[in-house]
C-alpha cells in the first residue's frame, strides 16, 4: 500500500512536468528585447593646421525582439525612449542627456581627443527598462588625419597643401576622411589649384598691373570709383606737362605751316615740306630732344606708358622733317610699343594662369564627381539581401557626399579665379584704351 502511494505521487510529478513543457513548446519563451549600436559617426572639430581638438560622436541603434534564439527588427515608432550614455575611460558613468531620445540616433558634442570613450544605450518602456546596449569603445587619435590615407598619398596630407583645410573649414572634414583616394586627390587639387590662384594673384597680378606701376602716379592716397577718376586725381603734373608740350610743338608746327600758305608765298608741296623742314631744325627738334632726354631718364622709363610716349618722340624727332609722312610713322611706333607693353605685362602678371587654374577647378571637381558616385553605386553590389534601409542610407552617403562636394569645392574656386581674370582683363582693355587716348589727344594734329 505504502508503496503504490508513492508510485501514484511520481506519476503525477511527471505528468505536471510533462504539461509544464508542452505549454511551454506550444506558446514559445517569454519575448524580449535587444539593443544593438549598429553606427558610431564622428565630426572632427579642428584646431590650428587642422589637428583635432575636439569630436562629436553621433551613435545610431536598432531594436530586436525574440524569444532567445530568434530576434526581429523592431519599429521604433513605439512607444519606447532611450537615454545614450557615453563615459571616459577609468572614470564613473554619467548620463549625458537629461531628455529622453525617441529616434534611433544622438549626438555626443565635445568629447575630447585622444580620450578613449564608452558608449552605451538603455530603453525605456512605460517607466522601466527593458533592454541595455553592449558598451562600445571609440577613440579619435590626434592622428586621425594621416591615418585616413594609405603610405602611398601620404606626401598629400602635407600641409598647408593638404585639401582637407577647406573642408574642415566648412566642418565637413568627416568627408574628406571617407572620400576614395580619386575623390582625395581631387579635393588636393582642387585647393591646390585655389592656393596657386592666390599666389599668382597677390604677388604678380598686384605687383605688376597697379596703375601706379604703369603710369606715374601722385604718392598720396585716394580711395577712386572707378580707373578713370584713379588716373585723373592721381596722375602726376609732370607726366601730363610731357603730353603738353609735346602736343604744343605739334600745334606750333602746323600754325608755322598754315601761316605760310595763308600767305601765299609757299603753295607747292616740295616748297611746304622746305618751310616745315627749316622750322624743325630751328625749333622743333629741340623741344623734342628736350622731351626724349626727360622720357629716357631712369625714374621716368621704368613704366611703360613712358616707354611708349618715348618711342613716338623718337620717329617724330627723325620725321618731323618730312611734313606728310611724319603722322604714319609716329602712329606705327607707337602702336607697336603699346602692343608689346600690353603682352609683357599680360607675361609678367601671369594672369592667363588665373584662367588656367580657373577653367581646371570645375573639371576637377566633375572627375571627383564621377568617381564618388561611381563608389556609390559600386557599394551597392556588395551590400547583404538584408540590409535596412538606414543602414543602406548610411553606406551610399559618404560617396554621394564626396560627389557633391568636390563640385561645390571645384565651382567655388573656379568662380572665384575666373572673376580675378576677367577683373584682371577689363583692366589691362582700360589701360591700353586710355593709352590710345593719350596718342589720339597729341597727334590728331600731327
Amino acid at each position: 500500500m505504502f508503496m503504490g502511494q508513492k508510485m501514484y505521487k511520481k506519476i503525477r510529478l511527471l505528468f505536471c512536468v510533462v504539461v509544464i513543457l508542452s505549454f511551454a513548446t506550444l506558446y514559445g519563451s517569454p519575448s524580449s528585447y535587444k539593443i544593438y549600436i549598429s553606427d558610431i559617426q564622428q565630426e572632427v572639430t579642428q584646431k590650428f593646421l587642422g589637428i583635432p581638438k575636439t569630436v562629436d560622436y553621433t551613435i545610431f541603434w536598432d531594436v530586436f525582439q525574440g524569444n532567445g534564439q530568434d530576434y526581429d527588427p523592431v519599429s521604433i515608432d513605439r512607444p519606447f525612449y532611450f537615454k545614450p550614455r557615453c563615459w571616459e575611460e577609468n572614470t564613473y558613468l554619467e548620463e549625458m542627456s537629461e531628455d529622453t531620445v525617441h529616434g534611433n540616433f544622438f549626438t555626443f558634442h565635445g568629447k575630447r581627443a585622444g580620450k578613449k570613450y564608452g558608449i552605451l544605450v538603455e530603453g525605456f518602456q512605460n517607466g522601466n527598462r527593458f533592454a541595455v546596449s553592449d558598451t562600445a569603445w571609440i577613440v579619435t587619435g590626434k592622428n586621425i588625419r594621416a591615418a585616413s590615407s594609405s603610405s602611398i598619398f601620404r606626401w598629400l596630407n602635407w600641409i598647408p597643401f593638404n585639401g582637407r583645410i577647406p573642408m574642415a573649414f566648412f566642418k565637413r572634414g568627416n568627408i574628406f576622411d571617407g572620400s576614395t583616394q580619386p575623390g582625395k586627390i581631387a579635393f588636393h587639387l582642387i585647393w591646390n589649384s585655389f592656393i596657386a590662384g592666390c599666389i599668382i594673384w597677390f604677388f604678380f597680378c598686384i605687383r605688376y598691373l597697379k596703375l601706379k606701376k604703369i603710369f606715374p602716379m601722385k604718392s598720396r592716397f585716394h580711395l577712386p570709383m572707378n580707373y578713370d577718376e584713379a588716373y585723373c586725381k592721381g596722375i602726376s603734373e609732370e607726366f601730363e606737362q610731357i603730353i603738353q608740350d609735346w602736343r604744343d610743338i605739334v600745334d606750333k608746327t602746323n600754325e608755322h605751316v598754315r601761316k605760310e600758305i595763308q600767305q601765299g608765298n609757299k603753295l607747292k608741296v616740295c616748297d611746304i615740306e622746305t618751310v616745315n623742314a627749316q622750322f624743325w631744325k630751328e625749333e622743333g627738334s629741340i623741344v623734342v630732344q628736350r622731351l626724349l632726354k626727360k622720357t629716357s631718364d631712369p625714374k621716368w622709363n621704368q613704366y611703360p606708358s613712358v616707354r611708349i610716349i618715348h618711342a613716338g618722340l623718337e620717329n617724330h624727332e627723325l620725321g618731323g622733317f618730312r611734313w606728310l609722312e611724319v603722322s604714319k610713322e609716329v602712329d606705327r611706333a607707337i602702336e607697336n610699343r603699346a602692343s608689346s607693353e600690353l603682352e609683357r605685362l599680360r607675361r609678367r602678371s601671369l594672369m592667363d594662369w588665373l584662367w588656367n587654374l580657373g577653367t581646371l577647378a570645375p573639371l576637377v571637381g566633375l572627375f571627383g564627381t564621377a568617381t564618388g558616385i561611381s563608389h556609390a553605386f559600386a557599394m551597392l553590389t556588395m551590400l547583404q539581401a538584408d540590409i535596412t534601409q538606414t543602414t543602406l542610407v548610411r553606406r551610399l552617403a559618404s560617396g554621394i557626399f564626396e560627389a557633391l562636394w568636390t563640385t561645390i569645392e571645384g565651382l567655388f574656386v573656379g568662380i572665384i579665379l575666373m572673376l580675378l581674370y576677367y577683373y584682371y582683363q577689363n583692366k589691362l582693355s582700360w589701360i591700353y584704351s586710355k593709352w590710345e587716348e593719350i596718342y589720339v589727344h597729341i597727334a590728331e594734329k600731327l
